[in-house]
């Protein structure tokens, strides 16, 4: 009965979410400035943003984290804007199915915690301790998902290919 319980409660906040990135990807994909006719223009507004806010007498944004923005993001603006786009979606999709359920909610923690980094604080604070008791209990939030079918199929596939890349080794070193 407990265990039922447990699967059902962390099953909940893995649908509630994936409902939340679900819906924040939508409203981004096809919009001009994230994957549209101005792609990237969000994201280059978003990290400028950021960057103002790593400077004066207490800045919110460390310096380490402006300069990658500066240096790494700006330049690839266009990228990144398809990058949060499509990869809020599947990181909803994943969790909402419950298929590789510990990769989308680390996937999503990584991405609050960015979004923590820059400075913005919203939902993401909240998001990213779902994320983390999703993890936690990955064990009973993928129970009611397609990971109790995917997971004993790709540990599988997994074991089988390193038995053929053991076995491939071994007569290479022979």
């Amino acid at each position: 009965m407990m265990t039922t319980l447990k699967r059902l409660l962390f099953g909940a906040v893995r649908v509630w979410l994936g409902w939340q990135w679900l819906e924040a990807g939508l409203h981004k994909v096809g919009a001009a400035a994230w994957t549209g006719e101005n792609a990237g223009a969000a994201v280059a507004g978003f990290a400028r943003g950021a960057i103002a806010k790593s400077v004066g007498e207490s800045p919110v944004v460390q310096g380490w984290y402006a300069n990658f923005l500066e240096g790494f993001v700006l330049p690839n603006s266009t990228l990144f804007g398809y990058l949060v786009a499509y990869g809020e979606v599947l990181v909803g999709i994943g969790l909402i199915l419950g298929a590789f359920t510990g990769f989308a909610a680390l996937a999503g923690a990584l991405m609050n915690l960015n979004f923590m980094l820059a400075g913005t604080l919203s939902s993401n604070p909240i998001l990213y301790t779902a994320a983390f008791i999703v993890i936690a209990g990955v064990n009973y939030a993928e129970y009611y998902g397609l990971d109790t079918y995917l997971r004993p199929r790709v540990e599988h596939a997994a074991s089988a290919g390193v038995k053929k890349l053991k076995m491939r080794f071994a007569k290479e070193s022979a």
